[in-house]
C-alpha cells in the first residue's frame, strides 16, 4: 500500500513519509493485564495493540517490548523479553575495528573481517545470555514495533519467526517442515537512526541512512530435531533457547548468525556476512562452534549461474574455506553468500537491498514471471543505501514507476518490518504517550498500490 500525504505533493512526501501519531498510537488509559516482568506497564490490548482484548503489551518504555496471547504468556520461571529501546543521541567513536581490515583480501581478509564482527557481537553478550540490558561491555538496541502478524515478537528472548524450511533442502527428511527464529540486535551507531527515524513515536521513513560504523547482528534458531535430518544433526551440540510460541513452549537450537557492516569502502556501503553452525567444531563456548559461510560487499553484477558453471569467479563475494559442507550446498545465487535459513534464490546482500518504504518489490524473484537470467540480474544490482531498490511489476516482471516512489529503508529489513506495521497496516501502540493535536501537513490517506506491484515473498527479517 502507498500513502498518499493530503494536500502535499509528491515530493514532498518523497522528503517527508512520515504518518500522523495521532493516527497510528492510541493513549495510555488501557485496562491492566496480567503476566509480564514484575514493575513494567502491563496492558490488555487485542492483536494490533488496540485497548481490550485477549492479548498482553509488556511497556517498559515508549514501544511494547512483546504483544502476545494472553493465554500464551512465558510460563513461570521464564524471564521476560526487554526492547532495548533507549536509543542514544550519538554513537562512540572508534568503536568500529573491522574498518582496519581490508575484507577484499581473498578467504584471509575475509574470514579475518568476519571473525572481528564476530567478536564484537559476542563480546557481553554471551554472559548476558543475549539481553542487551544485562551487557556490561557496550550497548545494543533492537528494532521496535515487530510486534504484529504471525512474525510477533515471542515474550522469553524476543525472537520472531523467519523463512521455514522443508526437506529436502538442508538435508531434512522429505516431507519434514522445520521453523526458524532469530533475533536482531544494532550496535550504538545503528541505534542512533533508529531513535531518529522513530523519535515522534510515528516514523519517519526519510531518517532511515544509518553512518559507517554501524553494526547488526542476527542469531538464528532452528526447532528441527536430531531426528529431522537424512545424515545427522547439524545442530548437535549447539546453544539452546526456550522461546514461547503461539503453540507452547519450544525448544529452538542455534543454526546460523548474520552481520552487516555500514563499511564507505563497499560500492553498497554496506558488507554482509553469515556463519553457520558447525557440529563437528569443538570450541568452547558453543557459541563459538559457528563458522564463516562467506561475506558479500557487492552484488556481482552480471553475475549468472553460467558464469559459475564455467568457473568464473566472484569479484564482490568471498567465501570462506571454514565453512561447513552443509552451508556450502546451501549458497546463494550463482555461489553468492547465503545463509542455511535463507532462499538459495537470492542473496545476503541483494536481499536487504529490497528494503524502502512501501514494499512494492519481492525480496527476490520469487513469483514465476520472474524465469530469465535477465530478469533476475535486476535484484543484483550495486546502489548506496540512499536509494531505493524501485517498484515491480509482479505479472512482467519489469521495473515500474509509482508516484510517489518508494523511499530507500538503507538495507534494514527490520525497519521495513516496522515501518510496514505502523504506516501500512496502521497497526496501535499500546505503550505510546498520549498523542499531540496533529496539524494540517501530518493528515494521511491510504492509497493501495498500483495493481501488479509486486511486495510479498517469504519471511526474512
Amino acid at each position: 500500500m502507498r500513502i498518499r500525504l493530503l494536500g502535499l505533493t509528491d515530493t514532498t512526501f518523497a522528503l517527508v513519509a512520515v504518518i500522523g501519531f495521532a493516527a497510528t498510537i492510541a493513549a495510555t488509559a488501557q485496562p491492566a493485564a496480567t503476566g509480564c516482568k514484575p514493575g513494567t506497564r502491563c496492558l490488555k490490548v487485542q492483536a494490533n495493540g488496540k485497548p481490550g482484548g485477549t492479548f498482553t503489551a509488556q511497556c517498559t518504555g515508549t514501544f511494547p517490548d512483546f504483544i502476545m496471547q494472553s493465554n500464551r504468556l512465558p510460563p513461570a520461571g521464564q524471564p521476560f523479553f526487554v526492547l532495548s529501546q533507549n536509543y542514544p543521541a550519538t554513537a562512540p567513536t572508534g568503536d568500529a575495528p573491522w574498518l582496519a581490515i581490508d575484507f577484499k583480501n581473498g578467504t584471509a581478509g575475509a574470514n579475518a573481517y568476519l571473525k572481528a564482527l564476530r567478536d564484537y557481537a559476542f563480546d557481553g553478550m554471551i554472559a548476558a545470555d543475549f539481553r542487551p540490558e544485562n551487557n556490561a561491555v557496550r550497548q545494543w538496541f533492537h528494532m521496535p514495533l515487530m510486534n504484529y502478524d504471525n512474525g510477533r515478537r515471542e515474550p522469553i528472548h524476543g525472537l520472531t519467526a523467519e523463512r521455514p524450511i522443508k526437506g529436502p533442502e538442508l538435508g531434512l527428511k522429505k516431507g519434514v517442515t522445520i521453523s526458524n527464529y532469530a533475533v536482531g540486535f544494532y550496535n550504538a551507531a545503528g541505534g542512533v537512526t533508529i531513535g531518529n527515524v522513530w523519535k515522534t513515536g510515528s516514523a519517519d521513513v526519510t531518517k532511515s541512512n544509518f553512518a559507517p560504523g554501524t553494526m547488526t547482528f542476527k542469531i538464528l534458531f532452528s526447532d528441527a530435531k536430531p531426528t529431522d535430518f537424512q545424515k545427522g544433526d547439524l545442530m548437535a551440540g549447539a546453544p539452546q533457547f526456550t522461546i514461547q510460541t503461539t503453540s507452547g513452549p519450544k525448544t529452538v537450537r542455534l543454526l546460523q548468525m548474520d552481520v552487516s557492516a555500514n563499511d564507505p569502502r563497499s560500492p553498497t556501503g554496506w558488507v554482509f556476512g553469515t556463519y553457520a553452525f558447525d557440529a563437528l567444531a569443538t570450541d568452547n563456548p558453543a557459541w563459538l562452534r559457528l563458522r564463516p559461510v562467506g561475506l558479500s560487499w557487492g552484488n556481482d553484477l552480471g553475475y549468472t549461474p553460467a558464469d559459475q558453471k564455467a568457473g568464473k569467479k566472484l569479484t564482490e563475494t568471498t567465501i570462506s574455506d571454514q565453512i561447513p559442507g552443509y552451508a556450502k550446498a546451501h549458497l546463494g545465487w550463482a555461489g553468492r553468500t547465503n545463509g542455511p535459513v535463507d532462499n538459495p534464490i537470492s542473496g545476503c546482500l541483494s536481499c536487504h537491498g529490497t528494503a524502502q518504504f512501501p514494499r512494492v518489490a519481492d525480496l527476490a524473484p520469487f513469483n514465476a514471471s520472474c524465469n530469465t537470467t535477465a530478469e533476475k540480474l535486476h535484484w543484483f544490482r550495486n546502489f548506496p543505501g540512499t536509494q531505493a531498490f524501485g517498484a515491480m511489476d509482479i505479472n512482467t516482471c519489469k521495473p515500474i514507476t509509482i508516484n510517489p516512489p518508494p523511499v530507500s529503508l538503507d538495507f534494514s529489513l527490520q525497519m521495513q518490518v516496522a515501518a510496514k506495521n505502523m504506516l501500512t497496516d496502521k497497526m496501535t501502540n499500546p505503550c505510546a504517550p498520549p498523542a499531540p493535536t496533529p496539524g494540517p501537513t501530518m493528515m494521511v490517506a491510504p492509497a493501495p498500490v498500483p495493481k501488479g506491484v509486486q511486495g510479498g515473498g517469504a519471511i526474512k527479517r
